[in-house]
């Protein structure tokens, strides 16, 4: 049904990247160039822009000569998500860029994110495909919707506005066509994160979270097994696993597991293969249960300062037992190295399905639970300062 009011369209930056002066470097084959025309930008700044897992990085920038001629290059390593963008933040183009690429980028548009050409790139080529189709889409409807403006003082605006409806649902399923074939054709690429994350308007996706749940898993599944330690595909899961988990119905973290209670026991794998029970830790004083994930910046931050919290209470009968949620093995090992973890960590590869999450009502990372040798629940979501302040009043020498 097609609501005046609902006529903007527009392509979601869920997951499309923003961030950029262009690095001197003398390998080439490390780079990557970009060359464009943008006549109606003459006279404006353009900026190539990379985000990474520590933020927005500014790569390159230059000012858009009286022909509406520039250039840009920047160092990479692999392909990832890039966005060239001019003054106006709202309007840029995603790109997927690759080393040895020279890439000749043009528009003739000052909304040149709507309509725009592109090669030596073949996912960034990929992506425009995507813009392109959801722009015919948009123009449609646009016309659609000034019809329907100029109807509302007809007698038959109701037979006006079934045959606008049906004219709509025809594009929308070829769009939604296009868009399915994209997934199937191009499996092993990046640009799967853009084509799902299209939105019809502000609050309609292409691909509905809860109806194509199954789309999204596909998506990945497929992310996970080409490109694991990307940024995108790590948020990219954490979405999807918050997504089912608020689909589940389970009850929040408070009815779940309060203080007082005795903490449910976990028995998990560690990183020797070796199963291990939170139970046997019951020499312990005090146990931190810890959950956590080597796709959570944040998690990672506060990992960060519980390492220097354990080496200054470990000796003193405090443990940390930590659970990962992780689908594979090598990215939950690379995180182990990476954030120098001095304690065991467990993991089934379950990620969000491990059944200690179900048991704790986990919802939330990092999330933790401080327990004294009974296995009694002293207190929930402490942050790491709350935590060491507890151990030096407890723990403290005598």
């Amino acid at each position: 049904m097609i609501d005046s009011k609902k006529i903007l369209f527009y392509t979601c930056s869920l997951f499309c990247v923003l961030s950029c002066v262009a690095p001197e470097t003398e390998d080439n084959d490390l780079c990557f160039f970009i060359d464009g025309d943008f006549p109606a930008m003459k006279g404006d700044t353009v900026f190539l822009e990379y985000i990474n897992d520590s933020g927005l990085e500014l790569m390159d920038s230059s000012i858009v000569d009286d022909e509406g001629k520039f250039s840009l290059n920047s160092k990479i390593s692999t392909a990832d998500f890039y966005t060239l963008r001019f003054s106006d933040k709202e309007k840029f183009i995603t790109l997927i860029p690759d080393t040895c690429q020279k890439i000749s980028l043009n528009s003739k548009e000052k909304d040149f994110h709507r309509n725009y050409s592109i090669e030596g790139s073949p996912e960034s080529e990929k992506i425009c495909n995507v813009v392109s189709q959801l722009t015919k889409l948009q123009d449609i409807t646009d016309s659609l919707g000034k019809i329907f403006r100029a109807s509302v003082s007809e007698k038959n605006l109701a037979e006006i506005k079934y045959s606008l409806d049906s004219i709509y649902e025809i594009h929308y399923k070829n769009l939604r066509k296009f868009s399915d074939n994209f997934l199937k054709e191009n499996s092993n690429s990046l640009t799967q994160i853009v084509c799902v994350s299209q939105y019809i308007n502000p609050k309609t996706p292409l691909y509905d979270p809860e109806k194509d749940l199954e789309v999204y898993k596909k998506v990945c599944d497929n992310l996970n097994d080409y490109f694991p330690d990307n940024y995108y595909t790590k948020r990219m899961i954490a979405f999807l696993e918050r997504q089912k988990l608020s689909l589940s119905g389970e009850k929040p973290l408070e009815c779940v597991i309060k203080k007082g209670m005795k903490a449910p026991d976990i028995q998990l794998k560690n990183q020797k293969g070796e199963t291990f029970s939170l139970y046997d830790l019951h020499e312990k004083k005090y146990i931190f249960v810890s959950f956590t994930a080597s796709w959570s910046d944040v998690s990672k931050d506060y990992n960060e300062q519980l390492v220097k919290v354990y080496k200054k209470y470990y000796l003193k009968r405090f443990s940390v037992y930590q659970v990962w949620l992780e689908s594979r093995q090598d990215s939950w090992k690379k995180a182990l190295y990476e954030q120098r973890i001095p304690w065991m960590t467990y993991s089934d590869f379950k990620n969000w399905n491990t059944q200690a999450v179900k048991d704790y009502g986990v919802k939330t990372l990092p999330s933790n639970f401080l327990l004294n040798g009974d296995f009694t629940v002293l207190e929930t979501d402490l942050t790491v300062s709350e935590l060491e302040r507890f151990l030096e009043q407890h723990l403290q020498k005598k």
